[in-house]
C-alpha cells in the first residue's frame, strides 16, 4: 500500500538504518509525518531523497552513516546528489551519527557487546563495524565538516536512540539554542541578565519570536531559547543565532562607547523607526550597567584570590618574589574583560610553569604556579569543579572552534554536573568527542586518545 503524506505539512527525515522502535516512538508521540529512506542504495534513491527537500518543508532530518555510506559518499557517480543532499541537510536542522570506529578507524572489539542494541550481531556488525579505508574516511569526514554538518559519534546504538529521540523532540518544541551555566560561577548573574536582555533583541530587533526557558540542577542553570513561530518563513539556525548573538553583543558595546553608530545598526534592521531611539535608550542604560557590574566582580574576584594567595603563600613565597608579581599572575588568570559578552567566556585560562605552548607563562616554581592556579579555579568556576584535563580540553575550544565556543564550553561544564539528567550530559559527551575527532592532529599535544578516554570516565562518575 502507497504511503500518503501531507505536503503542507512539515516532515522529519530518517536517513539510513534508523528504524528502531524508540525513535518511531518519540515520532508518532509528536504526531510528525515522518519518511525513511536508505543510504545503502542507488543515485536515483538519493535524487529522491533530495527531491524531498523540494517538496517538503523538513522539520529536522536524522541521519545514519555507516562504512558503506561512507564508500558511496566519495564514489564519482555519488558526487552532485551527495553535495546537494549535505546543502539541503545543512540548511534544517539535523543531526548526523556515525560510529566511533567508522569515524576515527579505531577498531575497540568490546563495542560489539551491546546487549541494547536493536540489531542482530550479524545485521550490527555488517550495518555498523565496516571499516572504509582510511582514504575513504579522511574524505568523508572533511567533506562533513566542509558543509559544517552536526555530527555526533555514537558506541551503542541504545545511544543513537536517545540522542536521536532527544533531538527529535527539542526540533519539535523548536529548540534554537541552550547553554549551562554553573551555580556561583565568575558573571552568572550577568549571564542571566546578558541571556534575558538577548531574548528581548531577537523578539524585538531580529523579530525572531522565542521562548526562554530555565531549568535548574543542582549545581547550575541550562537556559535554553525555543522558536514559537514554526511556520515562519525565516530560517533558524545554530549558525544564524551565533551571528545573531554577535551583532547583539556588538550592538551593546556600541550603545556605550559609539551611539552613532549602535543607532545606524538599529536604523538598518526592520523596526518602527519611531523605536530606534527609545530601544537604543534601554540597551545603552543596560549595557552600562553590565560593563559596571562586570567590572566590579571581576576586581572583587581578583582581590579575594590575591588575599587568599597571601594567607596560603606567606611562607612558601621566595622573598625575591614581590607581591605585585603574584598580583599580575592572578590578573592574567581571571578572565579578561572585553565587552558585555564576557559573562559567556569567563573560564580561567590557567598559567605553566614553562613554556609548552599555553597562553601564559611565568618563571616561577611549579608548586607557587599551581597554588595560583588553584585558588583562582575556586573562586571563578562556581559550584561545578573542572580538573586539569578539562582546562586543556576548555584550551583546545579557544583555539580551534571559534564559532561554537560557547556550546562546547557549556558542554564542557554540563558534563562535569553530575546532577545534570544523564540523556543531557550524554549528548555534551557526544559534541566533545566529536569536536575531538574534528581538531585530530592539532590536538596532539593534549593528546586526542586521552581525553577521549577521560570523558568517558567522566560521564561514568553520575
Amino acid at each position: 500500500m502507497k504511503e500518503e503524506y501531507d505536503d503542507s505539512q512539515p516532515l522529519v527525515l530518517l536517513l539510513g538504518t534508523l528504524d528502531s522502535e524508540g525513535i518511531r516512538s518519540t515520532l508518532k508521540a509528536t504526531g510528525r509525518q515522518y519518511k525513511i529512506k536508505r543510504l545503502d542504495s542507488s543515485p536515483n534513491n538519493w535524487d529522491s531523497i533530495v527531491s524531498l527537500f523540494q517538496r517538503f518543508k523538513i522539520q529536522c532530518a536524522v541521519v545514519k552513516l555507516t562504512g558503506y555510506v561512507y564508500e558511496n559518499l566519495v564514489s564519482p557517480q555519488y558526487e552532485d546528489v551527495r553535495d546537494a543532499l549535505f546543502e539541503h541537510l545543512g540548511q534544517v536542522p539535523h543531526a548526523i551519527f556515525v560510529h566511533e570506529e567508522v569515524l576515527s578507524g579505531y577498531s575497540d572489539e568490546t563495542i560489539i557487546e551491546d546487549e541494547e542494541s536493536d540489531d542482530t550481531y550479524e545485521d550490527y556488525f555488517r550495518s555498523t563495524l565496516h571499516q572504509p579505508d582510511d582514504e575513504v574516511r579522511n574524505a568523508v569526514n572533511d567533506l562533513l565538516l566542509k558543509f559544517k554538518l552536526n555530527v555526533l559519534p555514537y558506541k551503542k546504538n541504545a545511544e543513537l536512540t536517545v540522542m536521536a529521540s532527544s533531538f527529535i523532540t527539542g526540533t519539535e518544541e523548536g529548540l534554537l539554542f541552550r547553554i549551562y551555566v554553573p551555580a556561583g560561577r565568575l558573571w552568572a548573574g550577568e549571564t542571566d541578565r546578558l541571556v534575558q536582555l538577548f531574548r528581548d533583541y531577537l523578539t524585538n530587533v531580529a523579530h525572531i519570536l522565542v521562548r526562554l526557558d530555565q531549568h535548574r540542577t543542582a549545581q547550575g542553570i541550562v537556559y535554553e531559547f525555543f522558536h514559537v513561530n514554526e511556520l515562519s518563513e525565516q530560517s533558524v539556525t545554530d549558525e544564524s543565532l551565533a551571528i545573531q548573538f554577535r551583532e547583539f553583543s556588538q550592538l551593546l558595546d556600541l550603545s556605550v562607547s559609539d551611539p552613532v553608530q549602535a543607532e545606524a545598526i538599529l536604523k538598518s534592521k526592520l523596526i518602527n523607526p519611531r523605536e530606534v531611539i527609545p530601544i537604543l535608550t534601554r540597551y545603552a542604560k543596560e549595557a552600562k550597567r553590565l560593563q559596571v557590574d562586570l567590572k566590579h566582580e571581576r576586581e572583587q574576584k581578583i582581590l579575594a584570590i590575591q588575599q587568599r594567595l597571601e594567607s596560603e603563600l606567606v611562607d612558601t613565597l621566595p622573598t625575591d618574589v614581590a607581591w605585585e608579581t603574584i598580583a599580575v599572575l592572578v590578573n592574567s588568570a581571571v578572565p579578561p574583560l572585553t565587552g558585555v559578552g564576557s559573562a559567556l567566556s569567563s573560564d580561567q585560562r590557567p598559567l605553566l610553569a614553562a613554556a609548552s605552548g599555553g597562553s601564559i607563562t611565568v618563571n616561577l616554581k611549579p608548586q607557587i604556579v599551581q597554588a595560583v592556579n588553584s585558588v583562582v579555579a575556586q573562586e571563578i568556576e562556581g559550584d561545578v569543579h573542572l580538573t586539569e584535563l578539562d582546562q586543556k580540553l576548555l584550551q583546545l575550544i579557544r583555539e580551534h572552534a571559534i564559532d561554537r565556543e560557547a556550546e562546547l564550553t557549556s558542554a564542557v561544564h554540563e558534563l562535569a554536573d553530575t546532577s545534570a539528567p544523564k540523556n543531557d550530559r550524554l549528548l555534551a559527551k557526544q559534541r566533545l568527542k566529536a569536536f575531538l575527532y574534528q581538531v585530530g592532529s592539532k590536538a596532539s599535544e593534549v593528546g586526542v586518545g586521552l581525553l577521549q578516554s577521560y570523558l568517558e570516565n567522566r560521564f561514568g562518575l553520575s
